[in-house]
């Protein structure tokens, strides 16, 4: 029996698919089976599989020829795996070789249950390297926000997916999903390390589809709150999907009830890590309120969170240059001083 079992759904990935693979094969630790799932492909992507396994052995063909979506490719998979760890790779991203050692050794130490890694986001635009929150108590505080694990990366116990699998009706965030059922029963992380290089193509679907992908992202964060024991009203919750949403926030009175709702639920959690992350999100809502100008930030500056952030209010240079520059969340602009970090 295998060790690891790798699930890798694709469509039409015919043209990242073999490195993909080729870069699994290759990883130093070799007790793995590679499920690879052509998801009803058009282009050769069931060709490219076809012939990797029959190169190696470890590889186990799978697919359908209709094109049924990533939730059902990923259950299918999860039923045939047969390791004692389950590891996720995408058909268009690419495996540092020693990602699997690494991220058994940390699991076995006792650090978490599932673990993500972080990773280098090249192709379309500028690279960059993602180092996201690490510790379980930090992603307690950021997953009521926004998914802070990066689903290609991850790596987890069988257990994990025996009691949370993926739901359809979660389409395009069924990892952040995923993730938020998780935490009320398993510890999760990131290995501070990065493992895996996250290709950026128009072809994605989370880039295609992003609206659709926000108004489930909006409702998993409401159930990331209620999981926690949070319940919070109308007005609160639209104050809460504003701090992440990806849209300006263009009214003073939209930036003062997102300041009394964190400020709210820093009082709902007791670790100083938890409280951290919570209190970031003040500089996050700052970055989208831009068009505000220094109205936004003299706001930002003198609110009792701005005191909390400590070594993050080194941000305040950046904060400074949007409002000069009132920049509109959505523009380009905005977008090619994100990819420079020059936001959040």
């Amino acid at each position: 029996m295998p060790l690891i079992s790798v699930l890798i759904p694709c469509h039409n990935a015919a043209l990242w698919l073999q490195v993909a693979i080729d870069s699994v094969r290759a990883q130093t630790h070799r007790d793995l089976e590679i499920l690879v799932y052509d998801d009803g492909s058009t282009d050769n992507s069931r060709e490219i599989i076809r012939k990797s396994a029959a190169e190696d052995a470890r590889i186990v063909a799978m697919g359908e020829p209709a094109n049924r979506g990533i939730v059902h490719a990923l259950n299918t998979m999860l039923r045939t795996a047969r390791g004692d760890y389950i590891a996720r790779m995408d058909g268009d991203d690419v495996c540092l070789p020693h990602r699997f050692e690494r991220q058994l050794r940390f699991i076995e130490a006792g650090n978490a249950e599932l673990c993500g890694t972080w990773f280098q986001e090249f192709g379309d635009g500028i690279a960059r390297t993602v180092r996201w929150c690490c510790g379980a108590d930090e992603l307690r505080g950021a997953m009521l926000f926004q998914n802070t694990i990066c689903h290609p990366t991850i790596m987890a116990k069988r257990e994990v997916f025996e009691a949370f699998g993926y739901r359809k009706n979660y389409n395009l965030a069924e990892d952040y999903d995923l993730f938020v059922r998780a935490l009320a029963r398993f510890r999760l992380a990131n290995l501070p390390e990065v493992l895996l290089r996250y290709r950026r193509h128009k072809q994605q679907a989370t880039r295609a589809r992003r609206a659709q992908m926000e108004e489930v992202t909006c409702r998993i964060r409401i159930e990331a709150l209620r999981a926690q024991g949070i319940n919070a009203s109308v007005e609160e919750q639209r104050a809460h999907n504003l701090v992440r949403a990806p849209q300006s926030i263009v009214s003073i009175d939209d930036l003062d009830l997102i300041e009394a709702w964190l400020l709210k639920l820093l009082d709902r959690f007791d670790h100083p890590d938890t409280k951290r992350v919570i209190a970031s999100q003040w500089t996050r809502a700052a970055v989208r309120a831009a068009p505000q100008g220094w109205t936004m930030w003299r706001r930002y500056r003198g609110s009792p969170l701005h005191g909390l952030l400590g070594k993050q209010a080194s941000g305040d240079l950046d904060l400074a240059v949007l409002a000069a520059l009132r920049l509109d969340y959505g523009s380009q602009t905005f977008e090619v001083l994100r990819r420079f970090g020059l936001s959040a």
